[in-house]
């Protein structure tokens, strides 16, 4: 009869002639016949040759068969041999005793040949299959394993995609809030120029740069002029103003931070680095940087890599830093407030960004277009500048730089009446108690007659400066809004433009009819 072959099998009986029997029956078949005269020597055989099936006598001295078979089933090691007992008794209750012992099935004396060659070709089958299930499973469920722990980094990359998508979204959405921010280098003098030369020759590398100027001049128009001309324009520009950020939040804003890193630190937060890889970051201010963080930038520029706060796994980026700064870095490291490796490794390729007054010729220019943008924002329809006006704004200082001109044009089109700009210093009490108020000079330069007093922020901001001046018309009014006395027409609006300022300003009846 043929079946499994060349199996490993224990035979436990004290009989010598049942013995030989099954020693020529199991070993014509190809098996390996193991032998115990008793059932400690059957446990003991059992523990380290480890048989695929064990046929096991009923009756025997010491340990019966029913006993042993019940140690065998306590084991680890032998708890899965399946055990065929072989036996002499006919009682059902033996038989009973022999399944509930943990037998496997039961062969019986006199031993028929064919049977007990067919009851152990059959268990050993079933041993094998079971053990191929086993193993099929064990494989099965290191793939599946390895399929989760796939699926798991493929959902954790999912999850760091998203998180940076929705990083993204917010800081475009911060972006498209400055939209009326002047984005366009404006003007044509000789210093300009040269530095329109300088963004032409390292845009288009990798190469860090540092733009050096007084505040107001623009460096961060010229940081996305660089970027804008750069491989890397269809990535972000991403900026941290490190001025503006606390020494203890820093390091989060630039390499972000894992949930729980600190109190507060509620999710895990994608830092300005992460945020601009295959771009460009902008740090602007670059010199107030805490030197601790100085030397963890130092390292992410030498290595485009860094550990988020609160995490141990370091993050890979690829990223080129434009910085910026109004200060003198070299007084600084001097001084020991920046390091000088640091200062070195940024100062790769140097930018120097003229002051206003170095470039007066580009002044028109640069009033036309801050004229426009404002003459838009207030509804009104100012499209010039009066010569003298002109005149005045290109001979003044401007301490404060192009974003000095920019105020001040603006505020001069708030109080325009006409088409024309007009910048006359005498424009009322609201003016003058903002130009007077302490701190408003904060150049401590007494402004000669004629001067143009804007060198300084106001203490009052432009929208309450509006606000006040569209009071002090409507009282002149009484409050008429439409028709040739109205306050649209001296303020040359249209009415529902009017209104709609009135309205935004939150200016309420009382104030103006009060008086």
């Amino acid at each position: 009869m043929s079946g499994v072959r060349g199996a490993s099998i224990l035979v436990v009986d004290d009989t010598p002639t049942n013995v030989s029997v099954l020693l020529e029956v199991l070993g014509r078949a190809g098996h390996k016949v193991l032998v115990a005269r008793d059932g400690e020597s059957a446990l003991e055989q059992a523990g380290y040759a480890h048989p695929e099936l064990i046929l096991l006598d009923v009756m025997m001295p010491g340990l019966d068969g029913f006993e042993t078979c019940k140690r065998l089933k306590r084991e680890p090691m032998t708890a899965q041999i399946p055990v065929i007992f072989m036996t002499a008794l006919s009682e059902l209750h033996d038989k009973v005793r022999a399944f509930e012992a943990g037998a496997a099935d039961y062969v019986s004396k006199p031993f028929q040949h064919e049977e007990v060659l067919a009851r152990v070709n059959v268990h050993l089958t079933l041993a094998r299959l079971s053990r191929e299930l086993v193993e099929a499973n064990s494989n099965l469920e290191l793939k599946v394993a390895a399929r989760t722990t796939e699926l798991k980094a493929a959902f954790e990359q999912v999850q760091r995609l998203q998180q940076r998508l929705q990083a993204e979204n917010r800081y475009l959405q911060d972006e498209i809030s400055e939209a009326g921010n002047h984005r366009e280098i404006i003007g044509e003098s000789k210093a300009l120029a040269a530095v329109m030369r300088k963004i032409d020759q390292v845009a288009r590398g990798d190469t860090t740069v540092l733009i050096e100027g007084e505040t107001g001049t623009g460096k961060e128009l010229i940081a996305r002029a660089i970027h804008e001309n750069s491989p890397r324009r269809e990535r972000p520009l991403v900026k941290l103003n490190c001025s503006a950020i606390s020494a203890g939040l820093v390091e989060s804003e630039l390499f972000g931070h894992t949930k729980g890193a600190f109190t507060g630190a509620t999710e895990r937060r994608l830092g300005r680095f992460e945020l601009a890889d295959g771009g460009t970051l902008f740090l602007d201010e670059v010199s107030e940087l805490p030197l601790e963080t100085q030397t963890k930038l130092l390292r992410v520029l030498q290595e485009q890599e860094f550990e988020p706060v609160g995490s141990s796994k370091t993050v890979r980026v690829d990223v080129r830093v434009i910085a910026a700064t109004n200060r003198d870095l070299r007084r600084d490291v001097a001084s020991g407030r920046f390091r000088a490796d640091l200062y070195y490794r940024l100062n790769v390729f140097p930018i120097e960004v003229p002051p206003l007054r170095a470039r007066r010729e580009d002044i028109p220019a640069l009033a036309m277009h801050f004229l426009a943008r404002s003459a838009r924002k207030l509804g009104k329809d100012v499209t010039r500048i009066q010569p003298e006006s002109l005149e005045l704004l290109v001979e003044h200082s401007w301490p404060g730089n192009v974003r000095d001109l920019q105020n001040a044009i603006e505020r001069a089109a708030v109080l325009a009446s006409g088409p024309e700009l007009v910048i006359d210093w005498e424009l009322g009490p609201e003016i003058e108690a903002a130009s007077t108020a302490p701190g408003a000079d904060r150049h401590g330069s007494d402004l000669p007659p004629g001067e143009l007093a804007t060198s300084a922020p106001a203490a009052t901001s432009l929208e309450e400066i509006e606000r006040q001046h569209i009071i002090t018309v409507l009282r002149q009014t009484r409050g008429v809004i439409e028709g040739p006395h109205g306050a649209a027409r001296l303020l040359d609006l249209k009415p529902s433009t009017a209104r709609f300022r009135i309205k935004k300003l939150g200016i309420s009846r009382g104030e103006y009819e009060s008086e």
